[in-house]
């Protein structure tokens, strides 16, 4: 995903964490001295591999879902949503998890403006959670205006019959995902 001019590259492959890329040198390279190689420049190593990430650009956070790996530390959030402050993109730094909800496949972070007023204005993921306790193969919404204590909104089964929670995305007016 791309923020700020810069590409946030994660992969399922062991080790990889986050890379973080300025775009902006891509402007100085000339197609015919191509191919070429370029290396990351910075790296964010607090987990090991993720399945995705999401980046909310009205607010500067990326949010890596599934991770795992064996990371110095470990992985504080295990396969749900891994907070990352990307405001400063060569300083990507740990902002909070939310993995009370099992593993996390995809998920839409914004600025809630849709028609139930008491989250209007605030941060909301939509989380697509297979492995969800309770209610299996939910969307769960939770609110991660405060990045160190996310709290559950609700949640959901994905649909009928009760299938693999995958993704999905909300329409322009946040009324449906």
């Amino acid at each position: 995903k791309v923020y700020r001019n810069h590409a946030f590259v994660v992969a399922e492959g062991a080790g990889n964490g986050m890379q973080v890329f300025d775009l902006t040198r891509l402007r100085d390279l000339e197609p015919e001295n191509g191919p070429v190689t370029v290396d990351a420049d910075a790296h964010y190593n607090r987990f090991g591999n993720s399945h995705n990430v999401n980046i909310n650009e009205d607010t500067g956070f990326a949010y890596a879902v599934g991770t795992t790996g064996n990371v110095p530390g470990g992985n504080p959030c295990r396969t749900g949503l891994h907070i990352v402050d990307i405001r400063d993109p060569l300083n990507p730094t740990f902002a909070g998890c939310f993995s009370e909800d099992g593993g996390t496949h995809d998920a839409q972070c914004v600025i809630y403006h849709g028609p139930d007023e008491r989250y209007q204005g605030r941060e909301l993921c939509f989380a697509a959670n297979p492995s969800s306790p309770g209610v299996v193969d939910a969307l769960t919404i939770v609110d991660v205006t405060d990045k160190s204590n996310p709290v559950v909104v609700g949640k959901v089964f994905e649909g009928e019959p009760n299938t693999y929670s995958h993704q999905g995305w909300l329409t322009e007016d946040h009324r449906y995902f």
